[in-house]
C-alpha cells in the first residue's frame, strides 16, 4: 500500500521540524580549521553559540538546545576539543585560545545576520571569555551591536587545581572581561562558595553582570542530578534565557579591550596520586555538624590522636571507589589513637541515607548541607582528605582518591601516631 501526503500537510510537517530545533550536523571552517556544529535551527533573529564544557554534549544539553530553538533561538553547539583533535578535559579548556570562538562569532553573524550570544558551563567559560576578548580586539573601535555577551552556567575559572588547602588562582581573563555576562550558579555545586570572588573579579574589569543562584541544583547538565529542583530548572530556564539574551543585548558590548595581567600566576596543579605533605594553613577548622544517623559531632581540639577528615559526595565516583579502603584503614587502626570522620558535601539526609543503604560505610558521616564547612577548609575537588597529627595541625593531604590501606599510607599514619603531642 502506498501512502501519500498532501502538500499542505508536508508544509506543516516542515514547519514543525524547523520550529522544534531538531539537531543536524553541519561543517564550518574557521581560520582554516574545520568544525562540526550540532545545529538547532530556528527562524528568530537570535543565535547562540554553545561552547562545550570540555566533556562533549549529552542529552540534557541537547534537550536544552532544542528548547531554546522552540523559543526562536538558533543554536550552534561546538565541541572545540573534538574538532581540534585535542583530549577532552579541563586541561584542554584551560589552555585554549579565544581565536576560534571569535571566528565563530563572525562566521555565524556573517552567514545568518543574527545577533550572537555565547553560552557555556564549567571550564568552557574560559575559551568563551577569551573568544569575546579576541573578538573585541578585532573591532578597531567600531561598534558592532550584533554581539551580546555571554551566559555562563557555574563557570570554573581556575588556572589549575591548586594543592589541597590552597586558595584557587583565577585565570587573568576573568578580571580583563568587560562584556555583559549572565551567570547562573548551581547552589550545591563544589564551586558555589567561590562565587563572590568570581563576581568581584568580573566587576573589576567592568563587566555588566547579572547573577542567579539555582537553589537545590547540584549540576544542571549532569545526568545523575535528578533532584526536583534541577529538573524544574531545566524545564523553566529556556524560556527565561530568551529574556536574558534581550537583557544582555540591551547592555552595549564595549569594543575596547582590558589589558591582561602581564604574568600568569604559577599554580601547582594536578590531582594527587599519593598522600602528600600539607603545604597550606595547618590550622584545622572546627567541625560542628549533624551526623547522618543522629545527633551532632563536634571537634574543636584535634590534639592527642591522628584524625583523618574526608570530604566526599555520593555523586563523585572516585569518592565511592575509595570507601572500601577507608573502611579497611579504620579496621586496621581500631583500638589506637586514630579517628576517621567524613563530611558529605551538600546532599540531603535522605540522599545520603539512601546511599548508605547500598554502600557500607564504617565511619561517621557528617552532613555539610550548604557546603560552608567545605568552603572553610578550601575544598575545591572531591574527594579531598586532610590528615591531622597529634599536635592538632594538618600534616598530610590528598585531593583525589587513593588506597588508604596501602602499606605506604599506613606507615606514614603510624609514624604520626608515634609522635608525642
Amino acid at each position: 500500500m502506498t501512502v501519500t501526503f498532501s502538500r499542505p500537510f508536508l508544509i506543516v510537517l516542515l514547519t514543525l521540524f524547523l520550529s522544534v530545533g531538531w539537531a543536524e550536523d553541519m561543517e564550518v571552517s574557521v581560520l582554516q580549521q574545520e568544525f562540526t556544529v550540532q545545529h538547532y535551527p530556528a527562524e528568530g533573529h537570535r543565535l547562540v553559540i554553545w561552547i562545550a564544557s570540555g566533556y562533549g554534549s549529552n542529552k540534557r544539553v541537547s534537550a536544552f538546545s532544542q528548547a531554546l530553538a522552540e523559543q526562536g533561538i538558533e543554536v550552534w553547539h561546538v565541541d572545540l576539543a573534538e574538532s581540534l583533535f585535542l583530549p577532552r578535559g579541563t586541561a584542554t579548556m584551560r589552555s585554549l585560545s579565544g581565536k576560534y570562538v571569535a571566528g565563530l562569532i563572525e562566521l555565524a553573524h556573517g552567514q545568518t545576520g543574527k545577533n550572537i550570544t555565547l553560552i557555556s558551563s564549567s571550564y568552557g567559560a574560559l575559551p568563551v571569555l577569551r573568544g569575546a576578548r579576541h573578538w573585541q580586539s578585532q573591532q578597531s573601535g567600531k561598534p558592532a551591536a550584533y554581539f551580546g555577551g555571554a551566559i555562563l552556567f557555574s563557570p570554573d575559572f581556575y588556572s589549575g587545581i591548586p594543592a589541597l588547602g590552597q586558595a584557587p588562582v583565577f585565570d587573568p581573563v576573568v578580571q580583563a572581561t568587560n562584556i555583559p555576562v549572565m551567570l547562573y550558579q548551581d547552589a550545591l555545586r563544589g564551586n558555589r562558595w567561590q562565587l563572590e570572588k568570581v563576581v568581584n573579579k568580573l566587576r573589576r574589569g567592568g563587566s555588566r553582570l547579572y547573577v542567579k543562584i539555582l537553589a537545590g541544583v547540584t549540576s544542571l547538565f549532569y545526568p545523575q542530578d535528578r533532584a526536583a529542583a534541577t529538573l524544574s530548572a531545566l524545564k523553566a530556564l529556556p524560556a527565561e534565557i530568551s529574556g536574558v539574551i534581550g537583557l544582555l543585548h540591551a547592555s552595549p558590548t564595549p569594543v575596547t579591550v582590558i589589558p591582561l595581567a602581564q604574568k600568569k600566576a604559577q599554580v601547582e596543579t594536578g590531582m594527587d596520586t599519593a598522600l602528600k605533605p600539607y603545604k597550606g594553613q595547618t590550622r584545622a577548622w572546627p567541625l560542628d555538624l549533624p551526623s547522618v544517623k543522629k545527633g551532632r559531632i563536634k571537634r574543636h581540639d584535634y590534639r592527642g590522636r591522628v584524625t583523618l577528615v574526608n570530604f566526599w559526595a555520593s555523586w563523585c565516583p572516585p569518592c565511592v571507589q575509595e570507601i572500601p579502603s577507608l573502611n579497611h584503614l579504620r579496621k586496621l587502626m581500631q583500638g589506637r589513637n586514630f579517628e576517621l570522620i567524613s563530611v558529605n558535601y551538600a546532599q540531603s539526609r535522605q540522599q545520603v541515607t539512601a546511599f548508605l543503604q547500598k554502600v557500607d560505610v564504617d565511619f561517621p558521616v557528617l552532613l555539610d548541607a550548604d557546603g560552608r564547612t567545605s568552603a572553610k577548609w578550601n575544598v575545591l575537588v572531591y574527594p579531598s582528605t586532610f590528615v591531622i597529627g597529634p599536635d592538632g595541625r594538618i600534616r598530610y593531604g590528598v585531593n583525589a582518591a587513593i588506597h588508604w590501606d596501602s602499606p605506604e599510607v599506613v606507615k606514614k599514619l603510624e609514624a604520626l601516631m608515634s609522635e608525642k603531642p
